[in-house]
């Protein structure tokens, strides 16, 4: 009997071991044959290479070779002509391995054989995406060749629409149209490009680290008596697409929301007040952004809505700075933006004021007198930073923290919260929408009726019931709200459908609120826009809740709702 245990406990040693010899065998394998197909690229048998490159780029392999075996199957078929094969397997590296170290020389490939196709939108979005500089470098060189071959005039100024931040672009256009055009409209377009990018095209500086570079000199910018004002629309229109046959880009909010603006203007032209919008393409490239603001007609701006990335976003806040006009932050949460910046303002309310207005409602329910909270939380960062900021909240109130963990954690069992450490209220931060459920289904297993206070992300609010709310004070904290019963958000809808047969998204909305509210600020308060926003909070007239700067720099606006009968209605401040 002892024979037959020692044989029993060493099988599965054995097996993992013939396992582990033979993942090693296959890796030896899969090597002999990589290198073989490389060698047979090497010496000019593209055709053999590619047949034995093959197998080698099968989904199966766990080898660390195989995207090189995707990249130089590539190279083969280019070789030999066959752009169609190579175009494709580019394409399959790139959706199978998007972080392998080379995939920058894998674009340039796909670029270069893209300018063949003459899809050169395509080929731009490739090049954009490489950061290595020994590679953009080469890019810039395929760019220019490619680009300056252009004849086209309305291809050319079709792609300068599509890519209107694109300097290159610009100043072949630019030519081509003082080459051999006579028409109007065309010799006013070459008037346009050559103010905003010089007869030619200039090197930027060399870093975009250093604010010092931010310093051109305003000429009548915000004069009282121009009677119009410029607003810079700096969104990341263009960012790579997943397909060139999807509907919807995935930057789709940078243009729903400059849908809205275009609206907004139209309202405020009617009010007499009259604003010129100049869009700006930038993604999360600082030297693009430094190009604009080192742009003598950048001058002339009024007010900056976006960019939204980092790096070109403290650009921006430089600039507005060292300009006396305010920059708009569209996205952001965060408030390092905010630090040395006082003319920056987040349209949107801040994490650490999200948690305080969250929290001061719910300390003020009636018959709330317990002072323990528990508090829980998604996977991504966004959540972990108001959960964080809402524990501070609580203990500088004095409060205790019951609870505080990670909603994907087994709540059923790891929850610290029972009748004897009962929570006052419960909070729930998370991006996931089946969350708030998952923690509501936890406090009634435990037979605990602690109100809850959640983001709204932390629900599906189109197919969420009344009934899997009933008996529990559920609270949300949507900065997203819409009060579909106000006249003005109906009439919005309608007329957003009518011009882009859509229905406009939370984006569209919040453009329209936007270029709306300092559209009439910067109207009635001119170069004093800080004393108005000191005034009072503005709320009327607008699709969403409203804003309130009053002494701060981020909106401090947080509407929290609950569902009566039906239906979502805000029940904090109006």
């Amino acid at each position: 009997m002892r024979n037959i245990k020692i044989v029993f406990c060493l099988l599965p040693l054995c097996v993992g071991v013939m396992l582990t010899l033979g993942s090693y065998a296959q890796d030896a394998n899969y090597e002999r044959d990589y290198k073989r197909a490389v060698a047979l690229y090497k010496t000019g048998e593209y055709e053999l290479a590619m047949n034995d490159l093959t197998p080698l780029t099968s989904r199966k392999h766990q080898n660390g070779m195989v995207p090189f075996a995707h990249y130089y199957y590539a190279l083969a078929a280019q070789k030999t002509n066959r752009f169609a094969e190579s175009r494709q397997m580019l394409i399959q590296l790139r959706e199978r391995y998007p972080d392998w170290k080379k995939i920058d020389e894998a674009n340039y490939l796909l670029a270069d054989l893209t300018f063949r196709e003459k899809q050169f939108g395509e080929a731009l979005d490739y090049l954009s995406e490489i950061t290595n500089a020994s590679v953009k470098k080469d890019a810039e060189v395929l760019k220019k060749m490619y680009i300056s071959q252009l004849q086209d005039i309305k291809y050319l100024k079709n792609l300068n629409k599509q890519y209107p931040s694109d300097k290159l672009i610009a100043h072949t256009l630019i030519d081509l149209i003082q080459k051999t055009s006579n028409d109007k409209a065309d010799l006013e377009l070459s008037d346009e490009l050559t103010n905003r990018f010089g007869a030619t095209a200039t090197k930027s500086a060399s870093s975009a680290s250093t604010s010092a570079a931010v310093t051109p000199i305003r000429q009548n910018a915000n004069n009282p008596q121009k009677g119009y004002y410029n607003v810079a629309v700096v969104l990341p229109f263009r960012l790579k697409e997943f397909s060139g046959n999807q509907r919807v880009r995935s930057n789709q909010f940078a243009f729903d929301m400059y849908e809205g603006m275009k609206l907004a203007k139209v309202k405020l032209q009617q009010e007499g007040i009259l604003v010129n919008m100049f869009t700006y393409d930038v993604g999360n490239d600082a030297e693009e952004m430094l190009d604009i603001v080192n742009n003598t007609n950048f001058a002339q701006t009024d007010l900056i809505v976006g960019p939204v990335y980092s790096e070109p976003a403290k650009l921006a806040a430089d600039f507005a700075e060292t300009n006396s006009i305010y920059y708009v932050h569209p996205t952001t949460l965060a408030t390092d933006i905010l630090i040395n910046h006082p003319n920056t303002l987040m349209l949107q309310p801040s994490f650490e004021r999200q948690a305080a207005q969250g929290f001061e409602f719910m300390r003020s329910l009636p018959a709330n007198t317990n002072r323990k909270v528990a508090i829980y939380y998604g996977s991504t960062r966004r959540d972990s930073t108001l959960a964080a900021a809402y524990r501070a909240k609580v203990t500088e109130a004095g409060f205790q923290v019951a609870d505080f963990r990670k909603t994907r954690e087994k709540l059923d069992s790891t929850a610290a919260i029972t009748e004897a450490n009962k929570p006052g209220h419960v909070a729930v931060f998370s991006g996931t929408e089946t969350d708030g459920t998952k923690v509501m289904n936890m406090l009634t297993k435990r037979r605990l009726n602690a109100p809850l206070l959640a983001n709204a992300s932390c629900f599906n609010l189109q197919n969420i019931q009344p009934s899997s709310l009933s008996g529990r004070d559920v609270y949300l904290m949507d900065t997203e709200f819409i009060d579909t019963s106000k006249p003005q958000v109906r009439d919005f809808q309608i007329q957003y459908f009518t011009k882009r047969n859509t229905v406009p998204s939370i984006y569209a909305l919040q453009g329209y609120d936007a270029l709306l509210f300092f559209g009439r600020m910067m109207h009635k308060y001119r170069n004093q826009l800080r004393s108005g926003l000191d005034a009072k909070a503005y709320s009327d007239d607008y699709l969403l809740s409203g804003f309130n700067y009053l002494r701060s720099n981020d909106n401090q606006v947080v509407p929290i709702v609950q569902m009566d009968d039906t239906k979502w209605v805000r029940v904090n401040g109006q």
